[in-house]
């Protein structure tokens, strides 16, 4: 089957699937709320009537940003733990939902409703935290090893550039390695993920051993379905992105502007959907294939 075969039927998936997208959205929008809601009433106590308030409204800028760390600099260690703490419960949630997303897709001939799509969410949520750790050796290696001996590689071309040419082509290059191989490393870990939903095991160090055989002679098709819906995603993000700037930054389009940032945040649960439905009907069909290695040979 080819590329766009399975594209189409991962795109089919996600919109049957469309409740995951409604449910994922409103889960996200509570959170936003636990934790934007202390910031906002922080602000309009400070800055409501001040002309700070007034640029802050307008959008980003150093100069205000400057004043900002300026005014809270005594509370640096409140607001570390603020940013650090919603942040490491924004990485629980994401693997929590992740186990919803994968489980109702693999029930395919089943209806998300809340029921099941919290018990997914419960049933696969340590499994998926042991994959997280497994991945956090995996960026390590990549990152911390692999991308280190490329950019000195880099480095010894430009030492002796007599012009600034050969270092920005070379900052471009190693920028597009670096999502490259950030691509494949969560696209490896997606399908240790798939494998173990359709497979229905427990065991995370052994689905992802099994995963070097399953994508070592398919990686460049696996590859570039990924490439295609990431595509998708950064058009989506450019959009919104040219949308937004179009906007004035006016009181009366503010609903408008919350409007639009809403719908992003519901076009990115989509195609987070769509990664993983088009990686388990990629899975589904080449998974069982005699090459991806017989899985009763190899007990972890």
């Amino acid at each position: 089957m080819g590329i766009i075969k399975f594209f189409a039927k991962g795109f089919k998936t996600a919109n049957n699937k469309w409740k995951m997208v409604v449910y994922l959205w409103l889960i996200n929008f509570i959170f936003s709320i636990l934790i934007v809601t202390p910031i906002y009433f922080l602000f309009q106590k400070d800055f409501s009537r001040s002309l700070m308030g007034e640029q802050i409204s307008r959008g980003f800028d150093l100069i205000w940003f400057g004043d900002l760390i300026y005014k809270y600099k005594d509370f640096y260690a409140p607001i570390l733990g603020w940013i650090l703490i919603p942040g490491i419960s924004f990485l629980m949630l994401f693997i929590f939902l992740n186990g919803e997303i994968i489980g109702r897709i693999a029930a395919e001939e089943e209806r998300v409703n809340l029921a099941n799509f919290f018990s997914d969410c419960g049933k696969y949520y340590f499994i998926f935290f042991r994959v997280f750790l497994i991945s956090l050796i995996g960026y390590f290696v990549v990152f911390g090893i692999i991308f280190r001996l490329i950019s000195s590689l880099f480095e010894l071309w430009t030492r002796n550039a007599s012009t600034e040419w050969p270092l920005i082509l070379a900052a471009n290059i190693k920028f597009l390695i670096m999502i490259l191989l950030f691509s494949i490393v969560r696209m490896f870990f997606d399908y240790v993920r798939v494998r173990l939903v359709v497979d229905e095991s427990k065991k995370s160090i052994r689905a992802t051993i099994l995963n070097f055989f399953f994508l070592g002679k398919i990686f460049f098709k696996a590859w570039f379905l990924y490439l295609l819906v990431a595509i998708i995603t950064i058009i989506l993000g450019i959009v919104y992105l040219v949308v937004s700037q179009l906007l004035p930054k006016i009181e009366v389009l503010m609903f408008v502007v919350f409007i639009l940032q809403q719908l992003y945040v519901l076009s990115k649960m989509w195609t987070r959907i769509l990664f993983f439905s088009t990686e388990y009907h990629f899975f589904k069909s080449y998974g069982s294939l005699p090459y991806c290695v017989d899985k009763t040979k190899l007990i972890v």
